[in-house]
């Protein structure tokens, strides 16, 4: 059984940083401050999980631990509202990446199981995924809300793909799609195969220098990535 396990943000959708605004938007109204500037203060969002970058933002506008885990469940939920309203006109902002709805519609016809391996809130994926019409495609995954480590997430993900088929996953057959250094590592860590793509926010050299399995420009080629995944 091959298992695929897909990034969002800069793998799948390209969110035109809709989640960096609602997360800033969301320390300024329910703490009160601002403005918050989390690119000026050099908060990278590329690879990380939502908890741990609002872990990151607090603590640079000198937001103590204590009140940030008191109200952090109040940040999330601002953050999800503003990120569905930023997201929600019509046209939106954001947009699905070079060859995505073909790739996953072919996944799709040949019945190669896929899912998410996402830092997002398993709401903000939702959201983010509904904006460009690719909700329809995913069922299950694991999310930032499941944790704040990565290597961790893409260890549920197949857990929870595992529970769904009532038997194990070898790691071997397991590919993560990602744009970033921690997608790569994440699936080193758990012995799965790695397809790294250049459509994210890396710098030169960035995903090169960690030898993934596969690296692509972008996901256009359907059939070479399908092909891919099933040879593994």
């Amino acid at each position: 059984m091959k298992l695929v396990l897909f990034d969002v943000d800069g793998t799948l959708v390209d969110a035109a940083g809709a989640g960096r605004w609602a997360i800033d938007r969301a320390f300024e109204k329910v703490f009160g401050i601002g403005p918050i500037d989390s690119r000026r203060s050099s908060v990278r969002f590329n690879g990380r999980t939502d908890p741990s970058i609002i872990s990151e933002i607090a603590e640079k506008n000198r937001i103590e631990p204590g009140d940030l885990a008191a109200r952090r469940g109040e940040i999330e939920a601002t953050y999800l509202a503003l990120l569905e309203e930023r997201l929600s006109p019509s046209p939106n902002p954001a947009r699905a990446l070079p060859g995505v709805p073909d790739l996953l519609a072919e996944l799709r016809r040949r019945r190669v199981p896929f899912g998410l391996l996402t830092g997002n809130l398993r709401r903000g994926a939702e959201l983010k995924l509904r904006a460009v019409d690719l909700d329809g495609f995913f069922d299950d995954g694991a999310f930032g809300s499941d944790g704040a480590d990565r290597s961790v997430l893409a260890r549920i993900a197949r857990e929870r793909f595992e529970a769904r088929a009532g038997r194990p996953i070898d790691p071997s057959d397991v590919s993560v799609v990602g744009d970033a250094p921690e997608d790569v590592r994440a699936g080193r860590a758990n012995g799965y195969r790695c397809l790294a793509v250049r459509t994210g926010w890396c710098e030169p050299g960035e995903l090169e220098a960690l030898r993934p399995d596969l690296l692509l420009a972008d996901l256009t080629a359907t059939e070479e990535v399908v092909n891919w995944f099933l040879a593994g």
